[in-house]
Order: structure tokens, then C-alpha cells, then sequence
């Protein structure tokens, strides 16, 4: 609805405010290392409440784009422990006086008991237009919502990654199914446009930049859905935890597009400043501009750090507990450079009791350190930070090897854009070395002995020697391989483009999918096992290499290692 300039008009400005990732920082801090955690929801709180003192509650909408129901303890806690009251992340996005929120991909992998109650716990809707119900294709939760800020009528419409089904197994979505982004993003702009006549219309996405995710789902389209589907005047996104303030321009309608991600970890907010101007037959949008806000310097109002009190040392009374103790240290680090107890344990537990004859571990950090001396639960999450399950699949010979080519074709990509390693992926910011390759899809074997040959071009390093009981390894035999639930349901590609898998074959290979996850199951090893912890020996294998690419390799391995240790090293 566009004003006249000929009704008596006045100006309007609105500050729009997203959050994005929060990945369970609701409290600003970091349980897993006993200690004050960068950014917090509390911070934000607090920046918010400033923002409506000088703007005006009534020209202030908060948003959170997703990925809030996993990370930190106390999400796990809210998730999994304490389930009889109103969940953590509900009570604190109530308090605050959030407007809108959207899911994220994290937020499935918990599974409908605790995302249905957080929705219902939810004092402002949760959107997602493209996440539909396999009974009838209506959304299962809803697809946009329209909010009223002094005579601004402000559509918002949340979607989604349709990916999902790429990192996780049905059973976390069950009776529902993703439809296409930006399809999805076209039908109900044109359905708000014609039912609802907004003045300025919002995008609420958990969704990356751009670049087509694999095996074929467009899993970050924010730039696409600007550039393509005309309507839109800010797009808030998230997913990739890249902070992102820019504008461009739609192909349809010549018109730009503001689009905003506020990163992850809660440190920064991104927020938008619309100037319209209204009259009594409604509003007209006249400028619009965007930034990346940071709430560091912000301190944790009174209010919210009373509320959450108590809450704070439940949880850390709950990661405290003991559960076993180690005589010697974990190195996550040490895992990608041959048989590691990281690795080890890893397999360990996901063997146990599976009657499996090969495991595929993936670790989810590369650089985390668990000290010798008691390990208490909250060690098992600095080991395993999501909530993945095992998954049992059938995969032939060959497909093992393929599988694992991908992966250490991945680990070793010295070349790719960016890179500062000799042999492996290895990338520099500010000055601290970081493995380019996401370390969930750097799958190890255990049940065979194997060998990767650092000299061999990619797609040929792997050469599987035997079995790990010395039998010979047959290319053409079936086998009973365990991965994790991120790996088996395609994630990375290891299964797709590695064994030269469809995501429909993938999904006819699953065997069966365990009811608890890995961590629990960790924690169940230091439990079960008499103190101090000896881990078996899973692994067997080992980088073959010249005299060059060997010093290549422990150059890299080097930067790779925590300054502290390697100074401990070289005492």
C-alpha cells in the first residue's frame, strides 16, 4: 500500500535486528571450557534493549535466522535433561521479545520430541515455508507472518536449506519434506503480495551466500533468491557463519536487494535501518541501508543474568560430573596424521555392538585437546559436538575405497584456492592455521589396514592392504560398514560422489540407525571401563611418501598444532 503525498504524511524509521547461529550461546558461556564465552545471547539482550530505549519499541523487530537448538551444553541440557519445563532457548527468545524466528538444519538433528515442544514453548512463530508435510504438502509450521510497526506493515517470510536430508537420516523428519528454496521463495512472495500488500518485505533465511551445495540440493541461495525473485527489500540470512552486509540488485524489477547475516557465535547482531513514510492510506519505503553490528562491548543486563542464574549452574554441575580418567592426553589434531586415540575411540564406539566389519569415524573438531586426568562429560563434548547417530549401511569393496579416496582427496587438497599447506588444506586467519577441508567429511577406517600414498595423484592414494584379522580385503564383497549419521545420509559427499552412491541408493544401503547418539555413547565408554581408561587400538593405517613430501607433511602438521603443545614439545 503506497502513501499519497497529497494525505498528511510522516516519516517512519524501523531498525530490523537478526541473530543468527546462536548454536546454544544462549548465556555467554562456554560450559565445555568452564569459562566466559565470546558473545551470548545476554549481550544481544542488551544491545536490544538499548536499541528500543533510543529508537522506540514500536520501530524495533528482532529476528534469529537458525541453528539455535544445538551446540552448547545447555542446549543439550534444555534438549535432553530438563524437559519438564519451558525450553531454555523458548524462555530466552520470549524474554527478549523476538518477533520471528526461522529453523535451521541444526535445529532438526535434536528430533521432533524437542523441536515440537520448543515450537510450542515459541511465543513469536518459528517459520519455514518450504518445510512441508508429507500428508498433505502444507507447511508444518508457519511460512510467514505479518508484524505492524507504527503504520509499516512488514511481511516476513522464512525459509530454509532444503539439504537436510543430505546430513541427516529421515527419522529426525519424519512426515515432512523441504521444497525447493527458491521456488518456494517466488510462490508465497507472490501469495503475500496479493494477500497481505506489505510496505517492506523481509526475507528470514537459514541458507548460505551462494554456491550450490552438494549432491545437487542448493543449499545457500540467498544471493540467488535476491538477484531472481523480485519483491524482496532485505534478506536476513544464515547457515554458513559468514558475517554479510551488502546490497544487489534484482534481475526482475531493477530494485536492490539489502542482504544481511550477522555470523555466528552471537558476537555481532546485523540489523537494518528502513526509512519510510506514512499516511493515513498507508506506507511508502524511501531508504534502506545495512550493517554488521558488534555487542562485545555490551554488558549482560541485571535482568537476564538473574533469570538465568540458576539455570547456569545446573548445567555446569551437570558437564562437571565425572566419568572416568586418562593417563594420557587426546589430541584431536593427531587424528588426521595416522592411528590416534581420538580416532580410536571413535571407532571403538561406534563398533561396539554393531556387528559391523569396517567403521568410517569422522571427527567433528581438528584442533580440540583433552588433558590427561579426569574426563568429566563436559570433555565429551569438546570430542563430539552434535548429536549424530550411527548408522549401519551396506557397501561393497570398492566403495570403501571410494569413500575414503574422497576423503583424503579432501584432507590433502594442497592446491585449492587459499591454501598455505605443503601436502594438506590448510588455511591462515590472522595468523592462526586452520584445515580447509570441514572436518566431519575426513572419514578414517577401522577393520582394515590401509595406506595412503602421498606421491599418487588424487583418486589413487588409497591402497587397502587387508583386513584388520589379516584376511584379504575383496573389492567385490559386500561389508557392513558404520559411519555416523551425517556421513551415511550423504553429508560431504563421502557416500555420493566418493562410492558413487544416489542419495535413493544410500538410503537402500541403511542397515539400521542407533537410538542414541556417539557422545552418549562416549560417555558410556569412560563409565564402563575401568579408570584409567586404556582405548583399544582400532586403526591401521599410515601416509606413505618420499623424503620431500614426508618434511612437506610434518611442516604442515606443525602449524596445525596448538602453540601451547608445541611449545611443551620442545622443552
Amino acid at each position: 500500500m503506497k502513501a499519497s503525498h497529497k494525505d498528511k504524511t510522516r516519516k517512519v524509521v524501523l531498525k530490523l535486528i537478526e541473530t543468527t547461529d546462536v548454536h546454544g550461546n544462549f548465556l555467554g558461556y562456554d560450559f565445555i571450557n568452564d569459562r566466559a564465552y565470546q558473545g551470548g545471547l545476554g549481550k544481544v539482550d542488551a544491545y536490544v534493549r538499548r536499541q528500543r530505549r533510543l529508537w522506540g519499541e514500536e520501530h524495533c523487530v528482532l529476528f534469529d535466522g537458525g541453528d539455535i537448538l544445538e551446540g552448547q551444553p545447555c542446549a543439550y541440557y534444555a534438549n535432553f535433561i530438563d524437559k519438564s519445563t519451558c525450553h531454555l532457548a523458548a524462555d530466552v527468545m520470549n524474554f527478549m521479545k523476538y518477533d520471528a524466528v526461522v529453523f535451521g538444519n541444526h535445529d532438526f538433528e535434536v528430533g521432533h520430541e524437542v523441536y515440537d515442544k520448543w515450537l510450542n514453548d515459541m511465543q513469536c512463530p518459528v517459520l519455514g515455508a518450504n518445510i512441508l508435510r508429507q500428508s498433505n504438502g502444507r507447511p508444518y509450521t508457519k511460512p510467514y507472518t505479518l508484524i505492524v510497526k507504527d503504520g509499516v506493515r512488514i511481511a516476513v517470510l522464512g525459509l530454509i536449506t532444503p539439504a537436510i536430508p543430505m546430513w541427516l537420516p529421515e527419522k529426525f523428519w519424519s512426515g515432512i519434506y523441504f521444497g525447493d528454496i527458491v521456488g518456494s521463495a517466488r510462490e508465497w512472495v507472490s501469495k503475500i503480495e496479493e494477500e497481505e500488500c506489505p510496505d517492506v518485505m523481509v526475507g528470514l533465511f537459514h541458507t548460505g551466500l551462494k554456491e550450490e551445495g552438494f549432491n545437487g540440493f542448493n543449499e545457500n541461495a540467498a544471493e540467488e533468491i535476491a538477484t531472481e525473485v523480485a519483491g524482496f527489500d532485505v534478506i536476513f540470512f544464515g547457515h554458513d557463519h559468514r558475517s554479510c552486509s551488502k546490497e544487489v540488485l534484482n534481475k526482475a524489477n531493477g530494485k536492490t536487494v539489502l542482504l544481511l547475516n550477522a555470523g555466528g557465535t552471537t558476537t555481532h547482531v546485523a540489523e537494518a535501518l528502513i526509512t519510510c513514510v506514512v499516511s493515513d492510506t498507508g506506507a511508502e519505503m524511501l531508504h534502506k541501508s545495512g550493517q554488521i553490528v558488534s555487542v562485545m562491548a555490551y554488558p549482560v543486563d541485571l535482568a537476564f543474568a538473574r533469570r538465568y542464574a540458576n539455570y547456569k549452574k545446573a548445567v555446569k554441575r551437570f558437564v562437571g560430573q565425572k566419568i572416568g580418567r586418562l593417563t594420557t592426553p587426546i589430541y584431536a589434531v593427531d587424528y588426521f596424521f595416522g592411528p590416534s586415540p581420538l580416532g580410536d575411540l571413535l571407532h571403538e564406539v561406534q563398533m561396539k555392538g554393531m556387528d559391523a566389519d569396517i567403521s568410517f569415524a569422522a571427527p567433528l573438531t581438528y584442533d580440540e585437546v583433552v588433558a590427561e586426568g579426569e574426563v568429566c562429560i563436559r570433555d565429551t563434548f569438546r570430542l563430539y559436538r552434535y548429536e549424530n547417530l550411527i548408522e549401519l549401511v551396506r557397501l561393497t569393496g570398492r566403495e570403501v575405497r571410494g569413500a575414503l579416496e574422497r576423503s583424503y582427496d579432501l584432507l590433502t587438497d594442497a592446491g585449492a584456492e587459499g591454501s598455505v599447506g605443503k601436502v594438506l588444506h590448510i588455511i591462515s586467519v590472522h595468523k592462526n592455521y586452520f584445515l580447509g577441508a570441514f572436518s566431519p567429511f575426513l572419514i578414517t577406517a577401522a577393520g582394515i589396514v590401509y595406506e595412503v600414498d602421498l606421491t599418487k595423484p588424487m583418486g589413487e592414494k588409497v591402497r587397502i592392504l587387508r583386513h584388520a584379522n589379516g584376511t584379504p580385503f575383496d573389492y567385490d564383497r559386500e561389508y557392513r560398514v558404520v559411519v555416523n549419521s551425517y556421513i551415511g545420509s550423504g553429508g560431504g559427499g563421502i557416500l555420493t560422489r566418493g562410492a558413487d552412491l544416489t542419495l535413493e541408493e544410500l538410503a537402500s544401503r541403511i542397515i539400521l540407525i542407533t537410538q542414541r547418539d556417539i557422545r552418549s555413547r562416549i560417555i558410556d565408554f569412560f563409565k564402563e571401563t575401568k579408570e584409567p581408561a586404556t582405548i583399544p587400538s582400532r586403526t591401521d593405517w599410515r601416509f606413505v611418501y618420499d623424503q620431500e613430501t614426508g618434511d612437506a607433511l610434518r611442516s604442515d602438521k606443525n602449524l596445525l598444532i596448538r602453540p601451547k603443545r608445541r611449545a611443551k614439545q620442545e622443552e
